[in-house]
């Protein structure tokens, strides 16, 4: 379906390419007098190619600079921990735990990281080109 254009107005670069125009525009069809629309010349309906040749023309005005628009951004949340080992050190150097107090509190324990690929069966030789 293609629209007839009434009038568009404030035109600028969609794309940093400088290969789109976004422009707000009147269609005579439809009951909003402006709504926001992307002008492309490889449109696929004859309005957005046209509206995309008479903006790149100036009879809308001059195309507004693109303006790059960060869709994501960073959420920063801040975390206080303790170092475990830090706070043992200190107490160990302040005389308020002995070596063997330290041996009884510190647990070592052994997690899951991730997962890998072995190269060979159980018991095969691995060759390495010797």
């Amino acid at each position: 379906m293609s629209f007839t254009i009434v009038d568009a107005r404030n035109p600028k670069w969609a794309h940093p390419d400088n290969n789109k125009i976004d422009l707000e525009v009147n269609f005579e069809e439809l009951p909003e007098e402006y709504i926001p629309f992307t002008a492309d010349p490889t449109d696929g309906v004859a309005h957005g190619r046209e509206l995309y040749t008479r903006a790149a023309a100036g009879e809308f005005g001059e195309i507004a600079a693109y303006e790059h628009k960060n869709l994501w951004y960073p959420v920063d949340r801040t975390f206080v921990e303790v170092s475990t080992e830090s706070l043992v050190q200190i107490l160990l150097e302040k005389g308020v735990l002995t070596d063997e107090e330290v041996d009884m509190i510190l647990v070592e324990d052994t997690r899951t990281v991730g997962f890998a690929v072995t190269t060979n069966e159980p018991g095969e030789k691995i060759f390495n080109g010797s």
